[in-house]
């Protein structure tokens, strides 16, 4: 889950390494990249605007301009995804006592009904949800392979939607928060994955749209 690498092309033949998406970078970009990507990594976003140094009277006006190209750009883009929408069926993953990650040998794939449930899918990040729950609300999980959060709990609620498709064969989950992002599951089997194709612009008319 952690130290995680992502690559990128512009042929599908040469592949480039993204740097790792820090705090000062997200800032940055939030700050100074607008609009869709031009597909130019050394392409440079630009914002300038005045901040107040000082106080009282010793307050000046200075000028600060932002730069931010957009490999920088595209790195906070995909650690954003991951984060918002990385999912795993539950029991996929398990956690050891000494707080080890590691991929469940003996998953053999949710039950067709549980597999129609939200609950059964987790987020594959670091749980935010999980930390704020009290001690009786955590009593009936498995602290095995109930580490992660449920989307179940997502917020808004809705942002997902949940299908059957082929014949009830496949669970497709498709994310309203980042248009483009697809994950399945087939039931009874170890099969899951998931891809993104999108614009790479979050949707932030969700709540508009529940």
């Amino acid at each position: 889950m952690n130290n995680r690498k992502s690559l990128y092309s512009l042929n599908c033949m040469d592949w480039h390494l993204l740097p790792p998406a820090t705090e000062s970078m997200i800032a940055d970009v939030a700050l100074a990249a607008q609009g869709r990507f031009t597909g130019d990594p050394s392409h440079e976003y630009e914002h300038t605007e005045t901040r107040i140094k000082g106080e009282g009277d010793d307050a000046t006006e200075e000028e600060v301009t932002v730069k931010v190209n957009e490999a920088s750009r595209l790195a906070t883009t995909v650690s954003n995804i991951d984060k918002d929408a990385s999912v795993v069926p539950r029991g996929a993953f398990t956690k050891s006592p000494c707080g080890k990650v590691q991929t469940n040998r003996s998953f053999g794939g949710l039950d067709p009904v549980e597999a129609a449930k939200p609950r059964n899918y987790l987020h594959f990040r670091e749980p935010v949800n999980l930390k704020k729950k009290s001690i009786l609300e955590m009593s009936h999980l498995n602290p095995a392979i109930d580490f992660l959060d449920p989307l179940s709990e997502d917020v808004p609620k809705g942002s997902w939607t949940l299908q059957l498709e082929r014949g009830g064969t496949v669970c497709v989950l498709r994310s309203l928060l980042w248009l483009g992002l697809i994950f399945f599951h087939v039931p009874q089997t170890p099969q899951h994955g998931y891809i993104y194709m999108g614009d790479g612009l979050m949707n932030l008319d969700l709540p508009f749209m529940l």
